[in-house]
């Protein structure tokens, strides 16, 4: 059995009470509902009847009793479906409440080289879809009961009039089932419902892929073009939906015939039977046949659940934790690149790598980081000791604050007032000659609503807040102006004396190569 497997049922092994309760609830309210109906059809042709023999027979008909207990039924119906719905989407809920996040620090904590393929369209796929479906299934789980209630009270109400009541009506389900389970697969509403999912996921990952580059559809007059793949991917979309509608149309009208030839079949074979009976059970088994419906529906969407959970446990299984070394990070030590350049990494670093573009110097920082394989001499570091500004760091997609506080640990969040982390966020933005920019400034998806040199401040804004022994800045001052790269030089010189930081710097610019006194050389 897959890994995730094992975990979902443990997870959701303490909510099966609710998911019990809500499956007893759910065959409660078919039954319920059946003999609701049942009763009220056996009350109003007794009603009927009676009037229709004179006042005597009208004066003796008791409808106190039989009207007592509709009026029961109706509420207890009523209330049983509130604990139902409550009990098993609560449990659902809270169940995903602890999966998804479970599910989250696991992708988080894998080795990098395996999560940072994973592109944003198809974790959220993971996320939104399949995740979601999982929490579908918990809730459809109380199908089957509510199915098998109902059928149960519709054979018990059908003894009333006679034993063959009973068993045209069990015929006649049977036949339901089984036309439709076969139509099901004969018309492949599987892979219909299959080819849906896949479209939608498709569309959510081609909606995240285009959403960042916003200002360049404008600068290129893309909209068109990309407004027309979003519309052929929506008619698709419309599509496989209008294919899966029409299947089950298909279905429930196939079920609706043969529930109409069991009634008259019913009707024919007891037409001489006492009225009262025969109108409860015709109401009984009408009800009977529409309790059947979760139970197709859960059928139908078995395998659906089934490939769901197969994609979420393929990303589960995949995103093992980290193995680590019998030996320690260090938090500091020595770096030896190619045998012969040996560089001190501490609080007194200042280092300069230096090379063309492509000879590898974004590719050895993110091995000091963890990121990619290191060579066997380069040394392993703990990532606490770095605070890493990239040169592309994607912004989150929230305000300057959220972006900012990334940079905290769980604990300095706990222990800090607002008003503490406000200040620091402030002045890191200062130094990062970001002042310009407020807090609560919401900055769109990727940070859409900020420049690229806005966007690099920002990076190294929630650098300089980490605590961390060394700052590594890539490329820092790329796309900013003379006097702005002079300032943000100025402001970084200040902040490693003061903090007594290290610095690790990737840069083509002169000016920023004036913070170190080290060179490692890959050309």
């Amino acid at each position: 059995m897959s890994e995730f497997k094992t975990y979902f049922r443990q997870a959701t092994r303490p909510f099966r009470s609710d998911l019990l309760t809500a499956a007893f609830s759910a065959a409660a309210v078919s039954v319920a509902a059946v003999c609701l109906l049942g009763v009220s059809g056996w009350f109003l042709a007794g009603a009927a009847i009676a009037g229709a023999a004179g006042g005597v027979a009208v004066q003796m008909f008791n409808y106190l009793l039989p009207s007592a207990a509709i009026r029961f039924l109706a509420i207890a119906r009523t209330l049983l479906r509130y604990v139902e719905r409550y009990s098993g989407h609560a449990a659902a809920l809270r169940a995903l409440a602890v999966v998804r996040p479970h599910l989250f620090a696991r992708i988080a904590a894998a080795d990098p080289q395996h999560t940072l393929k994973l592109s944003r369209g198809e974790t959220s796929a993971r996320f939104v879809q399949d995740i979601t479906v999982l929490e579908n299934r918990l809730v459809a789980g109380s199908a089957p009961a509510s199915a098998i209630g109902g059928i149960i009270a519709a054979l018990g109400l059908s003894l009333f009039l006679s034993p063959w009541a009973a068993v045209i009506f069990i015929a006649g389900l049977g036949a339901t089932l089984g036309v439709s389970m076969w139509l099901g697969q004969k018309t492949a509403r599987n892979d219909q419902a299959q080819r849906e999912q896949a479209i939608l996921g498709g569309l959510k990952q081609r909606f995240f892929e285009i959403l960042p580059l916003t200002p360049d559809i404008a600068a290129y007059d893309l909209s068109e073009r990309l407004l027309a793949d979003m519309a052929a991917r929506e008619g698709d979309l419309a599509a496989a939906k209008s294919g899966q509608i029409s299947l089950d149309g298909l279905i429930q009208s196939v079920s609706l015939v043969v529930m109409g030839v069991t009634l008259a079949v019913l009707f024919l074979t007891h037409r001489g039977h006492d009225l009262p009976l025969l109108a409860l059970a015709v109401l009984a088994v009408t009800v009977g046949f529409e309790s059947s419906a979760p139970l197709l529906k859960a059928f139908a969407q078995k395998r659906i659940f089934d490939e769901a959970e197969s994609r979420v446990a393929d990303l589960y299984d995949q995103a093992m934790p980290r193995t680590t070394d019998t030996h320690a990070p260090l938090t500091d030590g020595w770096l030896t690149v190619g045998g012969h350049q040996s560089f001190r990494l501490d609080r007194d670093t200042r280092l300069l790598i230096s090379g063309a573009s492509g000879a590898g110097k974004t590719r050895l920082i993110e091995m000091l980081m963890g990121l990619r394989p290191a060579d066997a001499n380069l040394g392993q570091f703990d990532r606490s000791l770095f605070a890493p500004s990239p040169q592309d760091a994607t912004p989150l997609n929230g305000t300057i604050r959220d972006n900012l506080k990334m940079a905290f640990s769980a604990e300095s969040l706990k222990t800090r007032s607002k008003a503490e982390l406000d200040a620091m966020m402030i002045a890191a933005l200062s130094d990062a000659q970001l002042t310009s920019k407020p807090l609560d400034l919401w900055i769109g998806d990727g940070g859409v609503s900020l420049s690229g040199g806005e966007k690099k401040r920002l990076g190294i804004a929630r650098a300089l807040l980490r605590d961390a022994a060394i700052l590594i800045l890539d490329e820092p001052t790329e796309g900013l102006d003379a006097a702005t790269e002079a300032r943000l030089i100025a402001s970084l010189e200040a902040r490693l004396i003061a903090d007594h930081r290290g610095l690790i710097l990737i840069s083509h610019k002169p000016a920023p190569r004036r913070l170190c006194r080290e060179v490692l050389n890959m050309d």
